[in-house]
C-alpha cells in the first residue's frame, strides 16, 4: 500500500504501533454503509446512507460518511465496491449496471488528497473473501473461496492468506462461469449460460417458471402468478411442503453445484464460504452431496461447503482488515 499524500513518516509509526482501527466502507447499488474495524471485527456502531445518482454525488456521500468518525484515530479507510478494481492504483477500471458512471473513477487518488490518510479500493467480493478467510477456524486454510449469492454471483479468493486477483485485477468473476451450452439463458453481462443465469435471483425464478409450465394452481399455488413469482414465494412454498417449490428448489442447488465443481477442479480449495441473501435458503448438507457426487474423489471428498460468519457485514469487515494489514506490514 502507498503512503498517503501528506501523512508524515512519524505520524505513520505512531499508527502502527498504537492499534488503531480502520474504517470500511461497502458501496452498494442501494445503500452505503461504514464501520471502524479492529481484527476482522466491527467495532462501532455502522451509519449508512443511501447511495446517490453519479459518480461525484456518490465521492461526497462516501466523504459524508467518513466524518462521522473521528479521521485522526484511523489507520485508514477501505472501500468495498461492485465493478472490477486495480488494487494497486485504486481505480475503478470494469463497471457494474448497479453504479453507472463509476468505471473510471480514481477512487483512491481523489480521496487520499482530500483525507491524507492511506485508502485501499477492493472489488466488494474480494473484500468479503478476505474477511471470511480471516475467521479463526479459516485462517489456515490454504485456499478459501467465497461466493456471494444474490441479485447476481461473485467471488473471492484467498490463497495462504493473500487475495489471488488475476493478471488483469478480475479473478474471482465465478458468476460467469458457463455452465450450459445452448444459448438457453441470457446473462446480464452480455453472454449466455453464465451460472449467474441459473444460480442468482433471476436464474431461481427462471427454473420456476419453466418447471411450472403446464402446471395448474391446483398442483401448486406457484402457478397462479408465474409471470410475478418472486424468490421469496418459490422459498416459502417449499418450506411449507408445496412439492413444485421442492423441486425447483432441488434444481437449484443442482445448478449452484455445478458452479462450485467446476471451481473445484481448478483450485481444489479447502473450503467454500457461501454468503449473499440467498445462502439462507441453501441445504449445505445436500449441497456438498451433490458437489460431491460431482466431483472428482480426491476434489471433492474432503471440501467443506460452509455458510458465512460474518454475512452482510463481510464487505465491510473485509476491506478496512485489508487496510490494516497491508498497512502494518509496511512497518515491519
Amino acid at each position: 500500500m502507498s503512503k498517503a499524500k501528506g501523512l508524515d513518516e512519524t505520524k505513520i509509526d505512531k499508527i502502527a504501533k498504537s492499534h488503531m482501527p480502520a474504517l470500511g466502507i461497502d458501496l452498494g447499488g442501494t445503500n452505503i454503509r461504514a464501520a471502524a474495524v479492529r481484527d476482522n471485527e466491527i467495532i462501532t456502531e455502522t451509519e449508512r446512507i443511501p447511495t446517490p445518482d453519479g459518480r461525484d454525488n456518490i465521492i461526497e456521500g462516501i466523504l459524508e460518511l467518513i466524518s462521522k468518525f473521528q479521521k485522526d484515530v484511523l489507520v485508514g479507510v477501505g472501500i468495498a465496491t461492485a465493478g472490477i478494481v486495480n488494487g494497486d492504483t485504486g481505480e475503478i477500471i470494469g463497471s457494474t449496471g448497479n453504479l453507472p458512471g463509476w468505471s473510471g473513477t480514481p477512487l483512491k487518488q481523489v480521496l487520499e488528497a482530500k483525507l491524507g490518510i492511506p485508502v485501499h479500493v477492493e472489488n466488494d467480493a474480494n473484500a468479503a473473501g478476505y474477511a471470511e478467510a480471516r475467521i479463526e477456524a479459516l485462517k489456515r486454510k490454504r485456499c478459501v473461496v467465497t461466493v456471494t449469492l444474490g441479485t447476481g454471483i461473485g467471488g473471492g479468493i484467498v490463497m495462504h492468506g493473500r487475495l489471488f486477483r488475476g493478471a488483469n485485477w478480475a479473478a474471482g468473476e465465478v458468476g460467469h462461469i458457463k455452465i450450459a451450452l445452448d444459448n438457453k439463458r441470457l446473462c446480464t453481462c452480455g453472454l449466455f449460460d453464465c451460472w449467474e443465469a441459473y444460480g442468482a435471483g433471476r436464474g431461481v425464478i427462471q427454473t420456476a417458471q419453466e418447471l411450472l409450465e403446464g402446471v395448474t394452481e391446483a398442483q401448486s399455488p406457484l402457478a397462479k402468478n408465474v409471470d410475478e413469482i418472486t424468490t421469496y414465494e418459490i422459498f416459502d412454498a417449499g418450506d411449507a411442503g408445496d412439492i413444485m417449490a421442492q423441486k425447483i428448489v432441488n434444481r437449484w442447488h443442482e445448478h449452484i453445484s455445478h458452479g462450485l465443481v467446476n471451481i473445484a477442479h481448478i483450485l481444489n480449495p479447502d473450503c467454500f464460504v457461501i454468503t449473499g441473501g440467498l445462502s439462507e435458503n441453501i441445504d449445505f448438507r445436500l449441497l456438498e452431496d451433490m458437489v460431491a457426487d460431482r466431483s472428482l474423489p480426491r476434489v471433492g471428498e474432503s471440501i467443506e461447503i460452509r455458510q458465512s460468519a460474518l454475512q452482510g457485514q463481510a464487505g465491510i469487515i473485509g476491506a478496512a482488515q485489508f487496510v490494516s494489514d497491508e498497512f502494518l506490514s509496511t512497518r515491519k
